[in-house]
């Protein structure tokens, strides 16, 4: 048996580094051998925290429910129809989709958990427009909701991109930010005034567009200095 050289747990041949620390097993008496017998199942620990979340998503998925079907038969035998329940069940769904739901998957990316929020927020904003009614919903709730979320999983896919450059990131992420305001004031002016009227958000969108530029320019110059200095020194 081998011996990890850094916190002295016992270690088998199937163990290629430390389960405890994680330190690279080195023993030129026994080497490694992917064939042996392992002491403990490689993904128990994975199963375990599956196993606990889907437990956790099924009591909560269950204490959810019982408040959500008390409200809808109070509704029910109340006035023969489903009216004011309608909200507080809406927001309960809400919170399903938020928080429980999640514990559901295995490992979403996070754009879906955007995409889910807006949906979501989407489908409470309907049910509140189906019980108080208006002309809000339709021009200006919707739009502003899929505009935030659009930009939101926008800004989300370039930050993490591994091929893109800072510089790049930042140009895509301000240049998000001046069509997000320029369609913001577009949904407001409509909503308040019935036309389109831009104003501040120009000044935005120019500030937006200035920086960019001024970020494109400087990372312009600081390559074209590292290839000098490349063609100078090496």
């Amino acid at each position: 048996m081998s011996y990890c050289v850094n916190c002295g747990v016992e270690l088998g041949e199937s163990e290629k580094r430390c389960p405890l620390c994680g330190v690279e097993v080195i023993n030129p008496a026994k080497p490694y051998s992917e064939k042996a017998e392992r002491p403990f199942p490689a993904s128990a620990e994975s199963v375990t925290h599956r196993g606990v979340r889907m437990i956790t998503a099924q009591v909560l998925s269950l204490l959810l429910a019982i408040p959500i079907l008390s409200v809808l038969i109070a509704d029910l035998l109340k006035d023969g129809r489903l009216s004011w329940s309608l909200l507080p069940v809406a927001a309960m769904g809400f919170v399903f989709l938020a928080v429980i739901f999640p514990c559901l998957l295995k490992k979403p990316p996070v754009w879906l958990f955007i995409l889910l929020g807006t949906v979501e927020t989407a489908a409470f904003l309907f049910v509140v427009w189906v019980l108080v009614g208006g002309d809000w919903l339709w021009l200006f709730a919707l739009p502003l909701t899929a505009l935030v979320g659009a930009a939101a999983i926008g800004c989300y896919l370039i930050l993490r991109s591994k091929r893109a450059s800072v510089s790049l990131k930042i140009i895509v992420v301000l240049l998000i930010l001046m069509v997000f305001v320029i369609v913001l004031q577009m949904l407001i002016e409509l909503h308040l005034s019935g036309r389109i009227r831009l104003s501040w958000s120009i000044y935005a969108a120019l500030s937006c567009g200035m920086v960019s530029l001024a970020v494109l320019i400087v990372s312009r110059l600081i390559r074209k200095n590292e290839n000098v200095r490349k063609k100078l020194f090496f």
